[in-house]
């Protein structure tokens, strides 16, 4: 068995931008997992709850107690509304550490200019110290031969302070995560993402 990938996302605001199934959902229960076990608490909104098989192996690790510090919440509906429950709760619930929105925006197409103020706005008012991750499907450049992520709305998310990471996978099935130019090559096993 390999090494459990150890990611740095203390306090910072990402957009994660994946190739459709390449394991977007399971990088972000994979570090929901590793802010539980640091004694942090997680909120995860999503319009649905991720694939229960999955869930349950990544969260066999932890106890019954540090699993009740993961937070599902229903990402459906005014964006706006959506924005002001998260914020709510991270502000009512104690030592909340990543709140995670997947599936935040339609999968493909451009993304709606009031998801992208919501989130923005959602950056602005949490507190610092608390990670922000928004996983979304990356777009598809039909002009151009070049196979990587496209990476949707990344300029405006750029300039509005979130790191633009993508994730893909290779025809050998290895998953590539770039961080800012760097690069972690890996793959998945039941505990989440390993050397």
């Amino acid at each position: 068995m390999g090494e459990r990938w150890v990611l740095d996302l203390s306090g910072k605001r990402i957009h994660l931008s994946v190739d459709g199934g390449c394991g977007g959902t399971t990088l972000g229960l994979h570090s929901a997992v590793d802010e539980i076990q640091g004694e942090g608490r997680v909120l995860w909104a999503s319009p649905n709850m991720p694939n229960a098989t999955r869930f349950s192996q990544l969260f066999t690790s932890l106890n019954i107690v540090e699993a009740s510090r993961f937070h599902a919440m229903n990402l459906i509906g005014n964006m706006e509304r959506c924005v002001d429950a998260i914020v709510e709760a991270e502000q009512n619930l104690p030592s909340v550490g990543l709140i995670v929105l997947d599936d935040w925006c339609e999968p493909t197409g451009r993304i709606p200019s009031r998801n992208i103020k919501a989130v923005i706005d959602l950056k602005e008012r949490i507190d610092e110290s608390t990670t922000l991750l928004l996983i979304s499907k990356a777009g598809t450049d039909v002009s151009s031969n070049d196979a990587g992520v496209r990476p949707r709305s990344e300029t405006i998310l750029k300039d509005s302070g979130f790191e633009i990471w993508t994730l893909e996978e290779t025809e050998h099935k290895s998953k590539i995560l770039n961080q800012n130019g760097e690069e972690l090559v890996g793959k998945i096993d039941d505990s989440g993402f390993i050397f």
